[in-house]
């Protein structure tokens, strides 16, 4: 028995993180099959201009994620719930982005507060709990939301945040990004949208 939990702890700091995550990664998965995240999955990509993704602090996955977008030719935007506006990336972070062929040197992470939307915004979260806030402001500003892990394959609703984590996590939590970031590229490339305008 001690062997199989042993397993699991490999297994989830690898591919979740941590225990929390693997734990949280079922939990969420569950949501989705149950179909509490269909509402998320309806994108309408005809009236996306711009993604905006959104993590916790602005310095990991959402900073990633923005960047990994504007390599792509996708108008990209980020900032963090709970950030400390001018904070640079962590160098794990950016070691592991530079080896992926992302440059997260001169980012610096952005707060709602410093955040201002574009007509077209698709607000992209990393993980369920950042869910109510993000509602409360597509609500107010006309925008779409989703979670950026229900575009990877397999489906990952919950992104654990990989900051403070060993650096094979943040290998996969970069990896998850770009396969999602790879999927919503080819759904926006095969709808026809109105020319994007410069931001």
């Amino acid at each position: 028995m001690g062997s199989v939990i042993g397993l699991v702890g490999l297994d989830a700091s690898a591919r979740f993180g941590r225990r929390r995550g693997w734990a949280l990664h079922h939990l969420w998965s569950l949501a989705r099959y149950l179909g509490l995240f269909r509402c998320l999955e309806a994108v309408d990509w005809l009236r996306v201009r711009r993604l905006v993704f959104i993590c916790r602090g602005n310095i990991c996955r959402s900073a990633y994620a923005e960047q990994r977008a504007r390599v792509m030719d996708l108008p990209a935007t980020s900032f963090g719930v709970q950030a400390q506006d001018g904070r640079e990336s962590v160098p794990m972070a950016i070691e592991v982005a530079r080896a992926r062929g992302v440059d997260l040197r001169s980012h610096r992470a952005r707060s709602l507060s410093e955040f201002s939307s574009v007509t077209g915004d698709l607000l992209v979260a990393m993980e369920p709990g950042q869910l109510p806030t993000l509602m409360k402001l597509a609500r107010l500003q006309g925008a779409q939301l989703t979670l950026l892990g229900l575009w990877c394959s397999p489906t990952l609703p919950y992104l654990q945040d990989p900051y403070g984590l060993a650096i094979d996590y943040f290998q996969t939590c970069f990896a998850s990004i770009d396969d999602a970031i790879k999927n919503i590229r080819e759904r926006m490339s095969s709808t026809a949208r109105p020319p994007v305008e410069p931001l």
